[in-house]
């Protein structure tokens, strides 16, 4: 694209950036949800630490502190969840016996 100043001469061209690579995308989420995933379970980790009575082992928490558990449990089960689909892997399937099935049996129908 040229672009002209006022007495008509091309002294000043600008070029278009050239297009960025397209990246994986899948990759880079990958990566993300499995720090998010680490990140949630560190941050829970480092929650039951602080509740932990140093001395005597006890738990002790707050309503605050709870909340922030159950969040951060919430968390992790979202990103463990995302984790699987992106890897491609679907829910677990209900035990099934191994048998193939046998169609039904129909029985004709008697006029009488």
């Amino acid at each position: 694209m040229d672009l002209q100043n006022c007495n008509g001469s091309t002294e000043h061209q600008h070029q278009l950036p050239a297009p960025a690579k397209r990246k994986r995308t899948g990759v880079q989420q990958k990566v993300q949800a499995a720090a998010l995933e680490r990140f949630a379970f560190d941050a829970a980790v480092s929650l039951r630490q602080a509740c932990t009575d140093p001395v005597s082992g006890a738990l002790t928490m707050t309503p605050q502190m709870a909340t922030a558990i159950y969040r951060l449990i919430g968390a992790w089960d979202t990103a463990a969840d995302r984790l699987r689909v992106l890897r491609g892997r679907g829910l677990p399937a209900s035990v099934r016996s191994k048998a193939p099935r046998s169609p039904a049996q129909i029985e004709p129908l008697d006029p009488a």
